[in-house]
């Protein structure tokens, strides 16, 4: 996907990856409550970066609860934030691998929630169709 789709269906994204966590769904075979704080905080360092201060402090998916409210309260800022990421070519991130453009990074978060929104809602569809499970692992069902 393009950029600025990306850009367009990243509330959307985050709304369907929070409402699926909040309804619980079944995601224990994924590797989502370590990767996704981590994005989080990879995204939350674009954005402080960019002017928005932005940081979080949780979790697992404590940490997508945290970025939520976050976002509800403060969304059009790191909207518009976002886009002034996304419009600038040569504003640069130091990181512990080097020096990457900011924008790179920033679209590197959006793909993330864009997939992550997507394998969730396939695991729902497939948890609603009563598919047997791929992997049966002793551990899930205890």
């Amino acid at each position: 996907m393009e950029a600025a789709a990306l850009y367009e269906r990243f509330e959307n994204n985050l709304e369907t990856i929070f409402s699926y966590i909040k309804r619980g769904l079944d995601v224990r075979t994924t590797p989502y409550h370590i990767s996704m704080p981590l994005e989080l905080s990879l995204l939350c360092d674009v954005l402080a970066n960019a002017g928005f201060p932005c940081r979080v402090t949780k979790d697992g998916f404590d940490a997508l609860t945290e970025f939520h409210d976050l976002y509800m309260q403060e969304g059009q800022r790191i909207s518009d934030v976002m886009h002034r990421i996304l419009e600038d070519k040569r504003a640069y991130i130091r990181t512990a691998d080097g020096t990457v453009l900011m924008k790179e990074q920033l679209i590197r978060r959006l793909e993330y929630f864009n997939e992550i929104a997507h394998s969730m809602e396939v695991i729902a569809r497939l948890q609603q169709l009563g598919s047997p499970l791929q992997y049966n692992y002793p551990f899930l069902n205890q």
